[in-house]
């Protein structure tokens, strides 16, 4: 990336063409410079000089484009890259945050133009050969940027074609600068100071025939001034006939057939590489005085350029390496594949794995590409992903037609990186069909990577026992290889280990979840996998926030959310756990609306094609959410989001349906059905955390048709000290105190409310009290006997009395009233008797009655006197 963000260096003879630099600094002060034109116009060169000379308003921030940017994570991750060495960037700029990741797409794009309009003045970004990008997603999100041009960026494009992009509204707006072939054209004093500076002195009518001949074309006037003979000049102008690409091709011929057969040779060996530096040239050549043989064509002329200011990298101009490439394959079809592979070697000692992949593939060497992407893999879970991705492309190509081990191994992590994972589960299928033709020195380490991508499967398919066997499958395997033998051991192993973790918790292992998750989360750090890092603590977050450690969750969820946010990784599956923790949180707070933000997000940023278990916990949220919000058609609509989801996942964990179920029957309590409540859920289980949650939603199920005795032995277990579920135990001891309530135990009953506060304060937990009906009094009664969680106490009132007030004296645990019920119920603060508020009502004295048993039921009273107090407190009258 570095040398893709630097402009070419400017060669020392260059002409000046000062109008050029007036109209590229003109331009500037419009939003978007379109510098188009043909190749060799000299449009790269021309942008260049007005850089190097000064001439650029504002700071720059450069980009070369070549095909691999067509891929929308890389295409971003360059064009940030580049920004980040413009000094217009500050170093805390939030800019410089953002790593494009798998799922990086339109919305994040509109997050790096907010972030744009945050800087403290311009930069103008160039973008060079932008002809190259013809992916249609890339064209579609920095078609948002265009079309929303923060007033700090303005953009310089050099390239062969138009851009399909929305320009005319620019143009009509007056925004656009264009620079076109006729603009880059030589005049007659350019034309005539180039060949001076070349030490060809021309007579003005030998000056008006190369220009006219070329039509000013710089690449055509360039080798027409490297391949005349001063000594017969007009001999060598004679041989012009045109300014099309066959001229060019003669030209640069006869440019290469002029030079010593050893600078000849060096330009056809070292033509394999698109950048050179004076090390990779002498390992493709064999000769020792590289660095000075570059250094001597560069100074020559405008073909061979330097790359930044220190003189290290070199480039070809295209016309010239493609040139070169065309004749090597002609001249010497043996030597190119072996010229890659020198170049594939070098690269892979110098800590380039991903360049040398590319190399190999060049050489046809399909064994030497696998092998280094055994080592080279975790990087796909990197943010150098996308390039990785786009190195291996052509070898995950081949697998359809010539399915190998490295093929399928490279297709099936091609697909991983584009989230495809039907077409990875049929790559690794296939490709462990081929293990046991693997040589000694690849079968383990490319067991484990199929092992790996089992896990992905198995993670979209919500398969946990499949996740389980899969990752500890691959920590056994490495455990008995030895670490030499597996090169990228480590990184396989954390990333393992991550995703066990994560399944431990699934299963309801919490322990050992969470001394995974532990393992995981700073090691992947330090290991350069923030993917996998941000996988890991957002599943130890969330594994604390199912626990009701709320503030280590917060803590956790916050930061890891807060990278997410930086980096742009939205919409990657490792950062739905995060998002779901954080919402688990804000509900267990009470924080509705802040919780149905968290479970959107996450909803809305996966798809099916994600990671199963997480989704349908996010939908599980989602109930939850519709429920505190008390809107029962909600909650219906997204318990039946969540049912549809677990149908789609047949190997949904027990876990998850169990704790699916509860969601549901909470749904049919805040409609009134707790019959229909106590089907949804059946028999509590054994134990663990959906255990918990099913004997409280029981619990209050059997206590609304009148069963208190079942309500008690169910929650029983949840009250002793210490229980493992904070929440299920606050929710219980609410159950017992407000049966003790009715039962007119008021000791039992504060004694309760007082047990529950004491769980709920440290952690700020308020949606038990806010889906128990019945508490305020009792809430009221706490505080006037000095409760010493008072403050959290009249909070607590605070939070839940408007609740109360808009559910019509019930509760999630006590049927609502109907609302003939609240008219009688509005009659018995008066003096009027049942036979004369039947009279005023127009029905029987029977029907009044009927009604009065129904309320006292209902609220929990057994007279009329505690109906009026219970009715008042819980503000129905």
């Amino acid at each position: 990336m570095g040398l893709k963000a630097q402009p070419p260096a400017v060669p020392s003879g260059l002409v000046r063409r000062r109008r050029l630099e007036e109209l590229l600094t003109g331009g500037a002060s419009r939003p978007f410079t379109l510098v188009s034109a043909g190749p060799g116009a000299g449009k790269t060169l021309a942008v260049a000089a007005w850089i190097a000379f000064g001439a650029a308003p504002w700071p720059v921030a450069w980009l070369s484009l070549d095909h691999s940017d067509n891929d929308p994570r890389t295409f971003w991750a360059d064009l940030l890259g580049a920004l980040a060495t413009s000094p217009a960037v500050p170093a805390d700029s939030a800019l410089r945050d953002i790593i494009p990741a798998a799922g990086f797409g339109a919305d994040e794009a509109l997050e790096v133009r907010a972030r744009l309009a945050e800087l403290p003045g311009p930069v103008i970004l160039v973008l060079d050969d932008f002809h190259e990008i013809t992916g249609a997603a890339v064209h579609e999100g920095f078609g948002q940027l265009v079309d929303h041009l923060p007033p700090q960026l303005r953009l310089v494009m050099l390239t062969r074609s138009d851009p399909i992009l929305r320009l005319h509204r620019l143009r009509v707006n007056g925004h656009l600068s264009e620079v076109r072939t006729s603009d880059l054209a030589f005049t007659q004093d350019e034309t005539a100071e180039l060949f001076d500076l070349q030490g060809i002195h021309l007579q003005p009518e030998q000056v008006g025939i190369l220009r006219s001949r070329t039509e000013g074309w710089s690449a055509g006037l360039r080798l027409a001034a490297m391949s005349l003979d001063p000594r017969d000049i007009d001999r060598g102008i004679a041989r012009f006939s045109g300014n099309d690409r066959s001229i060019a091709d003669y030209l640069v011929g006869e440019v290469i057939e002029r030079l010593p057969p050893e600078d000849r040779a060096f330009l056809l060996d070292t033509s394999v590489a698109d950048r050179l530096s004076g090390d990779l040239a002498d390992a493709l050549t064999g000769r020792p005085d590289s660095q000075r043989m570059l250094e001597k064509l560069a100074g020559a002329n405008a073909f061979v350029v330097a790359l930044g200011e220190s003189n290290e990298w070199f480039s070809y101009h295209p016309l010239l390496r493609e040139l070169l490439r065309h004749r090597l394959s002609l001249e010497q079809p043996r030597t190119v594949a072996d010229l890659h592979r020198r170049a594939a070697i070098w690269m892979a000692t110098q800590g380039e794995p991903i360049e040398s992949i590319r190399h190999w593939i060049q050489a046809g060497d399909i064994d030497g590409a696998g092998r280094l992407l055994l080592t080279a893999l975790p990087r796909i879970l990197s943010p150098d992903g996308p390039a990785l991705a786009a190195a291996i492309e052509p070898l995950a190509a081949s697998a359809t037609d010539v399915p190998t081990l490295p093929a399928l191994l490279a297709s099936a992590a091609y697909h991983l990186h584009r989230h495809e994972y039907t077409s990875m589960d049929r790559d690794t299928r296939e490709a462990r069909e081929f293990l046991d033709e693997a040589p000694d020195d690849v079968r383990v380490s490319a067991e484990v990577v199929i092992n790996l991508f089992e896990m992905g499967v198995a993670r979209m398919n919500g398969d946990i026992d499949a996740l389980v066997a899969a990752a500890a499958g691959a920590i056994d395997l490495l455990d008995r290889t030895p670490r030499r033998a597996v090169p990228a051991s480590r990184h396989y192993r954390v990333i393992a280990t991550a995703n066990l973790g994560g399944a431990q918790l699934w299963s309801g292992a919490f322990d050992d979840a969470e001394r995974n998750l532990a393992s995981a989360d700073p090691e992947s750090l330090e290991l350069g996998l923030p993917l996998v890092n941000i996988n890991a603590a957002g599943h130890r977050a969330l594994l604390e926030a199912l626990q009701g450690r709320n503030r280590l969750a917060e803590r956790r969820a916050r930061q890891t959310t807060q990278i997410i946010d930086r980096r742009g990784w939205s919409s990657e599956p490792q950062s739905l756990a995060a998002y779901l923790a954080m919402g688990l949180v804000e509900l267990s707070r009470g924080h509705v609306d802040a919780a149905g933000a968290q479970v959107d997000h996450g909803l809305s940023a996966s798809g099916r094609q994600t990671d199963r278990s997480l989704r349908l916990a996010l939908a599980i949220a989602a109930v939850q959410v519709a429920v505190l919000r008390r809107d029962p058609a909600a909650a219906f609509l997204a318990d039946a989001r969540l049912r549809a989801g677990l149908t789609r996942t047949p190997k949904a964990n027990e876990l998850l349906v169990r704790w699916g179920a509860v969601a549901g029957a909470e749904a049919l309590l805040l409609a009134d059905r707790p019959a229909e409540a106590l089907e949804r859920i059946g028999r509590p289980g054994g134990g663990g955390f959906a255990a918990a949650w099913e004997r409280c939603c029981l619990a209050r199920a059997r206590f609304a048709t009148g069963q208190q005795r079942a309500a008690e032995v169910l929650i029983e277990p949840l009250l002793e000290p210490g229980y493992s579920y904070r929440e299920p135990a606050i929710q219980a001891w609410l159950v017992q105190a407000v049966m003790s309530d009715r039962n007119h135990r008021e000791t039992a009953a504060l004694a309760a409310v007082s047990a529950a506060v004491d769980l709920a304060q440290p952690e700020h937990i308020r949606r038990p009290f806010m889906v128990t009906g019945g508490l305020v009094a009792l809430l009221h009664r706490y505080r006037q006997l000095g409760g010493k969680h008072a403050g959290f106490a009249a909070d607590l009132v605070e939070t839940i009395t408007p609740t109360e007030q808009g559910r019509g004296g019930g509760s999630l645990m006590v049927e609502h009233l109907t609302e003939r019920e609240l008219i009688v119920l509005h009659y018995l603060p008066t003096m009027l008797k049942a036979g004369e508020i039947a009279a005023d009502l127009f029905v029987s004295v029977n029907t009044v009655k009927a009604h009065l048993r129904s309320m006292y039921r209902k609220l929990g009273v057994s007279n009329r006197r505690e109906a009026v107090e219970r009715a008042r407190a819980l503000g129905l009258l």
